[in-house]
């Protein structure tokens, strides 16, 4: 499984390489970067940069991509395919998609880190 940035999103991330990438797709994972109680499954997806060395144990399988390793929940891998695209929008929206077929047309892009961002 790989999922490739495009350029724009690449950029939007490009001060993320001291952080762990986490793709969340159930709303696992709070602003403070640890796991919260709730519940979205499928298509409310949050590509999330935490502070490096804390990724909560539920986050089992590493996704691969152009940029970093995404930390995912193993039993979501029946959501993904083996390959797919982050894809920014005109109107600023990252969609991530498969085979030219829209997974998630608003993907988040949140930086929940604690230590001060450059």
């Amino acid at each position: 499984m790989k999922i490739t940035f495009d350029a724009q999103v690449l950029a939007r991330v490009a001060n993320w390489t001291d952080a762990d990438l986490i793709l969340d797709f159930d709303q696992t994972i709070g602003e403070n970067g640890r796991p919260v109680e709730g519940c979205s499954i499928g298509t409310n997806y949050r590509l999330i940069a935490i502070d490096k060395g804390t990724v909560p144990d539920v986050f089992d399988v590493i996704i691969d991509s152009n940029f970093a390793p995404l930390h995912f929940k193993a039993y979501g891998r029946v959501f993904l395919t083996k390959d797919m695209t982050l894809t920014e929008n005109p109107d600023k929206r990252v969609q991530l998609k498969e085979s030219g077929e829209v997974i998630d047309s608003n993907v988040q892009v949140l930086d929940f880190r604690t230590q001060p961002k450059a």
